[in-house]
């Protein structure tokens, strides 16, 4: 008998997987239980259209990230700071700061675990380089400069 696994079953199957049992098990554990329930065409029918939203949902998002990868590549976000001695600046620039002026400058809206610092915070004056991750084929470098407050 075939049955669609609600929930993850130890050694027999995971959730959301379709798998061949014996009726009995079926019958007398997993849909008592809850852990499982009968494949009918219906079911079937249902889960291949998810199936394809899916897809077409995950086929966008990629081409979002090429989309958002294109218009970060190779531009710049400049920051003016006070200064302190040599050219230190006082707090720093963040992943947070960084987000805003890319929301701001290019409507794109992004977490801060897609931008790479290379230390904790920006903290000198001049340009740095900073590295925006959407996934493992899409990754844009942008320049933040850093200029002192007149």
């Amino acid at each position: 008998m075939k049955v669609l696994f609600l929930e993850h079953v130890v050694h027999v199957g995971k959730k959301w997987e379709i798998k061949e049992v014996k009726i009995g098990y079926a019958k007398n554990f997993l849909f008592p239980k809850n852990l499982a329930k009968p494949l009918t065409s219906e079911l079937e029918k249902q889960l291949s259209e998810q199936e394809k939203k899916a897809e077409t949902n995950r086929r966008h998002l990629v081409e979002d990230r090429q989309q958002i990868v294109a218009d970060l590549q190779g531009k710049k976000i400049s920051f003016t700071l006070k200064t302190g001695a040599g050219d230190k600046v006082y707090g720093g620039i963040s992943e947070k700061d960084i987000l805003r002026e890319i929301k701001k400058q290019f409507h794109h809206e992004l977490s801060r675990k897609h931008i790479d610092l290379p230390g904790w915070h920006l903290k000198r004056l001049g340009e740095h380089d900073v590295f925006v991750h959407l996934g493992k084929d899409a990754i844009a470098k942008m320049t933040v400069s850093i200029w002192e407050e007149v």
